[in-house]
């Protein structure tokens, strides 16, 4: 015991270095004496409390490439060859998310036999949590290291070895497999329930069964392009199980105060033409929750008009999307029908929607009322799952009646969007009823159509994916669509120039420093990964694919 205790102290230091001093010696988890259950908190808040990952992977990338916001000055000539500062998910994987998540596994794994036998729940959590994670960083990155990786402060190897995307998913899905088979044999009776540490779910272990199954099915379909016979095979066993079935047992965060950081403000964010366009002419029941209505209500007109500052004009359309394209940025260029926004009084009244900042960082103030800090952070919900099935049923990859599940995914999609405005105290928005829903199934582009089955429930994946921006991204490259053709029309972006735009596929991979202690086994990753002819010209060509992403 004394040895494990010694090398746990070099391996606390080695993984907090880079942090706060104050912080270390004022954490509230101990983390050498502490308990798996405890460590587990931790875990969950340095996974998803990460600001930088908003402020620039979201706001300032991802989703200005994807169509699902504009920023209120209009996108650059050059939004679509910026990928600075992006990544930060690798780095929240790599420092404590990934080593807490180890940290509790190791210590259950090096329990006494009759002690394990009571903690198998809480390591498959540890298990499914680290799986997922790092699925999500080799989304972007292709080849990683996660088998040999954190071992260095338990004696294993400090230069882990790389695996390549393909090999990470059949690892990926063996876990997630061997998680399911034990949380299904384990004796329930006698497990440690970490009941409130488990931010999720509270300890409701059927939920992370459901989780652990379902989540396959979610990281097999990347292979559709690869590999559709184990798409199908991993479907075949996945739906014989049991699944995310209900939005109760959706894969979900609700968490108070992670968001408090000023980098999760979206402000200064706008709504999209394309989306609000779709949204608008379809009565999506959704669009208060995601945007904001325009500063063009009668009561401004008339106090703009009586100020000589437009013509009175009678109210509107109250949701507008601002123009994607750099070539429509200058305001005499705008399409609606006011040309630009007017200052009065000091306050500038816009034509664009902007975002709902509520639904992003809930303590953000809105007239004078401050938000509850409930934040919801959407990982694989019911909505998600049953639209994912519906689409692989119009593909014929899974036996199942496409309709009833897209008709389902949408139905979960306005309650899961009502459930997150309600917590975040949403500003003005109204939540849909039955009724709401109903009717908007029945709008003539969402009716379902068997003949256009797979763009209808591809456009709805969009749609439900709006606070998942790294899903939306995966989506565009995963199915090429929406697109200028389909029914939710994205814009052809044009540069300044006259020059087409094309959306970016994965971020700039690092560059391996010969200084860096695993330079031999990153080199060779990278150098293995420029053998696809997809790559592209170099690790910083952001136009270049990992495997998955298949031309």
């Amino acid at each position: 015991m004394k040895k494990i205790l010694i090398v746990t102290l070099s391996s606390l230091f080695f993984i907090s270095c880079t942090r706060d001093f104050a912080e270390i010696n004022t954490n509230p988890v101990d983390q050498i004496n502490a308990t798996p259950e405890e460590l587990l908190t931790l875990a969950i808040m340095k996974g998803y409390n990460g600001s930088f990952e908003y402020y620039y992977d979201y706001y300032r990338r991802i989703m200005p490439w994807t169509q699902t916001l504009v920023p209120s000055t209009g996108n650059s000539s050059q939004f679509m060859d910026d990928g600075s500062n992006m990544n930060q998910r690798k780095d929240i994987f790599y420092g404590d998310h990934g080593a807490l998540l180890t940290d509790i596994i190791y210590k259950i794994d090096h329990m006494p036999a009759e002690e394990q036998i009571k903690y198998v729940n809480i390591k498959s959590i540890a298990a499914i949590l680290k799986v997922y994670y790092a699925w999500y960083v080799t989304d972007v990155n292709g080849s990683v290291a996660y088998t040999e990786a954190f071992q260095a402060r338990y004696g294993g190897t400090q230069t882990p070895g790389f695996e390549t995307q393909e090999q990470l998913y059949d690892v990926f899905d063996t876990q997630l497999n061997d998680v399911y088979t034990a949380i299904q044999s384990a004796d329930q009776s006698v497990q440690v329930n970490p009941g409130d540490k488990d931010l999720f779910f509270k300890g409701d272990i059927s939920k992370w069964k459901r989780v652990a199954n379902s989540l396959r099915l979610k990281i097999a379909s990347r292979l559709i392009k690869r590999n559709p016979s184990k798409v199908t095979a991993i479907a075949t066993q996945v739906l014989s199980r049991d699944e995310i079935n209900s939005t109760a047992s959706s894969f979900m965060l609700r968490a108070r105060r992670f968001t408090e950081h000023g980098n999760f403000n979206p402000a200064g964010m706008s709504a999209t033409k394309p989306m609000v366009d779709f949204m608008n002419e379809n009565k999506d029941p959704r669009i208060s929750i995601f945007f904001q209505q325009n500063d063009y209500s009668q009561q401004n007109i008339n106090k703009l008009a009586a100020a000589g500052k437009m013509q009175h004009v009678t109210e509107g359309q109250r949701y507008v999307g601002g123009p994607v394209s750099p070539n429509m940025v200058p305001a005499n260029m705008s399409r609606y029908y006011t040309s630009a926004k007017r200052l009065l009084d000091g306050v500038n009244y816009d034509t664009i929607s902007r975002l709902q900042y509520r639904i992003w960082r809930p303590e953000n103030t809105s007239n004078g009322i401050i938000g509850t800090g409930n934040a919801v952070f959407p990982i694989l919900t019911y909505a998600d799952y049953s639209l994912l099935k519906a689409e692989l049923a119009a593909r014929n990859i899974i036996p199942a009646n496409a309709k009833d599940l897209y008709e389902q995914g949408i139905r979960a999609s306005v309650e899961t969007y009502n459930y997150i405005a309600k917590e975040a105290l949403v500003d003005s928005y109204t939540a849909a009823n039955d009724n709401d829903i109903t009717a908007y199934l029945n709008e003539p582009q969402i009716k379902f159509n068997p003949s256009s089955a797979l763009e209808q429930i591809i456009i709805q994946e969009y749609l439900n994916y709006f606070k998942q921006p790294n899903e939306v991204w995966a989506l565009i490259k995963r199915t090429g669509m929406p697109n200028i053709s389909t029914s939710l029309k994205l814009e052809n972006t044009v540069n300044g120039a006259g020059v087409l735009l094309t959306m970016p596929r994965r971020i700039v991979l690092p560059t391996p420093s010969k200084d860096n202690l695993n330079y031999k086994n990153q080199n060779e990753a990278l150098n293995q990964m420029k053998q696809d002819p997809d790559f592209g010209t170099s690790e910083s060509d952001i136009q270049g694919r990992i495997w998955w992403d298949k031309k």
